[in-house]
């Protein structure tokens, strides 16, 4: 006989359904079918994303309003702080004033406010002023720092103003500069800060060249036997100063090559042999500034004089360079492109590694300027 069904506590009733159990379609809003969920939903889209776009086009309104018053907001607290700290470099607390000069060189090398500093002018130049006189080392360096800082910006927007302030501090700055009792870092930076003032002021040439004449001692230029001096057999000692210049003698050629580029073209074609001659032997200083300061300023006198080789000049004479203007002095340049690129791959162990890889990075670029002449003309 057949079995009967179980009637048991966990028995089934029925036949099972296909399908998970307790789970239902779901059911359309509105009672809509699905023809009409295709067809009649694209109004509700349009009108969704229209609202969606005037929101978010509210939004960025919104955003760039909130930016612009917090940009606002930040600049007029700068210029509050600006005023502060220019007014703390009269107290005579030192940590004060150290404190006031170093939130200034902050603010001024990541931030550009000529128009803050216009309204203070004065006030910040006599500050400074009697600072670089009277100041202690660390604040004379922070102020000659400053005062490079102050002739960029100030010197972007008013022309005459950054001329008048540079004819002010000029003095000071060279009073520095050539005081042999002042600490080396000081005198650097003041040679920074002249001959950055001399290069956005509204200088005259015979200004320029009395500060050539200036900085050229501190690398040794002056002490090389010119032209005249040879042809006439005067004794001079030919001295260049290479491994003793130190960083003052970097400093200076920067700023001398800086200046340079504000000389006429006939200035520069007359003295370029000279220059090249005793720039070449600087190439071996023993200091890596002086050496890269050296390699920049040979190889901005060879793009700006525009050398060009003898050999394609249809010339008998090789390994000389001559004048594109057709300047009768030739250049023997020869043994400096040998020096160029036996430095650009110069590994030396007693070299740091970080000094060994600028070097060559460096003078890599120097070599290609020199060899390969741009078609910058005078």
């Amino acid at each position: 006989m057949p079995k009967g069904r179980s009637s048991g506590k966990n028995s089934v009733k029925g036949t099972p359904k296909r399908g998970l159990p307790g789970l239902r379609p779901p059911k359309r809003a509105g009672g809509m079918s699905d023809e009409d969920s295709v067809n009649g939903g694209d109004t509700g889209s349009v009108l969704s994303l229209s609202s969606e776009r005037g929101s978010f086009e509210e939004g960025v309104e919104n955003g760039n309003s909130l930016e612009n018053e917090v940009s606002e907001s930040m600049s007029n607290n700068l210029e509050e702080k600006l005023s502060e700290w220019i007014e703390g470099l009269t107290e005579k607390a030192a940590s004060v004033r150290l404190s006031s000069l170093s939130n200034l060189t902050m603010s001024l090398s990541s931030t550009f406010l000529p128009e803050a500093l216009m309204g203070r002018k004065e006030t910040l130049r006599d500050n400074l002023e009697k600072i670089l006189k009277r100041g202690q080392r660390g604040e004379q360096v922070l102020a000659s720092t400053l005062l490079s800082l102050l002739s960029l910006q100030v010197g972007a927007i008013e022309l005459d103003v950054a001329t008048e302030d540079y004819n002010l501090l000029k003095p000071t700055l060279q009073s520095l500069l050539l005081d042999h009792t002042a600490p080396p870092l000081v005198r650097v930076k003041c040679c920074q800060a002249i001959s950055m003032g001399a290069f956005l002021a509204d200088s005259s040439l015979d200004d320029i060249t009395t500060l050539l004449n200036l900085l050229e001692p501190l690398f040794g230029l002056n002490n090389a036997k010119s032209k005249d001096e040879e042809e006439s057999g005067s004794k001079g000692e030919g001295k260049v100063v290479g491994k003793t210049c130190g960083s003052l003698g970097g400093a200076a050629i920067a700023g001398w090559s800086l200046l340079i580029t504000l000389m006429p073209a006939e200035f520069l074609l007359r003295k370029a042999k000279r220059w090249i001659d005793v720039l070449q032997k600087l190439l071996d200083g023993g200091e890596l500034e002086v050496r890269l300061n050296a390699g920049e300023a040979v190889a901005l006198i060879v793009e700006i004089c525009q050398l060009e080789d003898a050999e394609s000049s249809g010339e008998e004479s090789k390994g000389t360079w001559s004048m594109r203007n057709g300047n009768s002095e030739k250049v023997d340049m020869g043994s400096l492109i040998f020096k160029l690129r036996e430095l650009s791959v110069q590994s030396h162990k007693y070299q740091a590694k970080r000094d060994r890889r600028t070097q060559r990075h460096n003078f890599r670029d120097f070599l290609h300027a020199v060899e390969v002449p741009s078609l910058f003309s005078l």
